[in-house]
């Protein structure tokens, strides 16, 4: 069974295919599942943080009545094997987070990605942060707002795409080293797991979270991942199997997704 829980469809500022397209090639490379998790970022809503230009919110209604069209076309078409997923990637800020509390109420969202892209104001996709703040103390903010993230009031099911301050970072040496942030890591990756979170694989850029900290997540007990494309261009499924041969190597077993909020498990062939 071949899964992708991350993905964006033109309801997103940054997306570029819509619903139809992204489905219709997820079915074209055999997946079985897709998630539509289209930005909510409400995060840039909040005073001081500096969202880029033209950055758009997320039209709910218009976005689920759209996904419910699709759907039903695919359901007409006999595509009995895949299933097409409702869901949003939330921006975290701590300010925002009766927002999200308010729409995952409202929606029936199969699946709910909570991630940090924020930063002091800054989206850390961008290079801004890297000018005023050496490695360390950047991403040090950074994991210290992932570690704040886990605890927010509203549901969410998987933790997305760890390292993401790393994507654009202009630093000589870029790479989160696990020794580097050995205490935050640590803090994260186990409270994931207390809480019984899902750990995404995300592989949009390079594999983030990295290689070293996956073997540390699994070390210490982790089993429950995602993989997410972050495709928003309809790269769906973007180098699953070198990610799976990965992950195998590592000790996982396959991947975990969600359908209605339920918690579902397709094991690695």
């Amino acid at each position: 069974m071949k899964t992708d829980s991350h993905s964006h469809s033109i309801f997103s500022p940054d997306g570029h295919i819509p619903i139809s397209e992204m489905a219709k090639r997820a079915i074209e490379a055999n997946g079985s599942y897709l998630a539509v998790t289209d930005h909510c970022d409400r995060d840039v809503l909040q005073e001081g943080n500096n969202a880029p230009d033209g950055w758009g919110q997320l039209e709910l209604a218009a976005y689920f009545e759209e996904y419910k069209k699709v759907k039903h076309e695919i359901s007409q078409k006999e595509n009995k094997d895949f299933y097409l997923a409702f869901g949003i990637e939330a921006g975290y800020d701590e300010a925002a987070s009766k927002d999200y509390v308010e729409i995952i109420k409202q929606y029936p969202f199969d699946v709910v990605i909570n991630s940090v892209h924020f930063v002091e104001g800054y989206d850390v996709y961008f290079p801004m942060i890297f000018d005023k703040y050496p490695k360390d103390r950047a991403y040090t903010l950074y994991l210290e707002k992932v570690l704040k993230s886990l605890d927010v009031e509203y549901r969410y099911d998987i933790v997305g795409h760890i390292g993401y301050c790393t994507r654009n970072a202009s630093y000589p040496d870029p790479v989160m080293h696990y020794g580097e942030f050995e205490e935050l890591l640590e803090k994260i990756l186990k409270k994931i797991i207390e809480k019984g979170k899902t750990l995404e694989v995300n592989t949009h850029h390079a594999l983030c979270p990295n290689r070293e900290i996956l073997e540390k997540y699994y070390a210490f007990g982790g089993r429950k991942i995602s993989f997410g494309s972050d495709a928003h261009r309809g790269d769906v499924y973007k180098d699953y199997d070198e990610t799976v041969a990965l992950l195998k190597g590592i000790g996982f077993k396959g991947f975990t997704y969600f359908i209605k909020g339920q918690e579902n498990f397709a094991p690695f062939n």
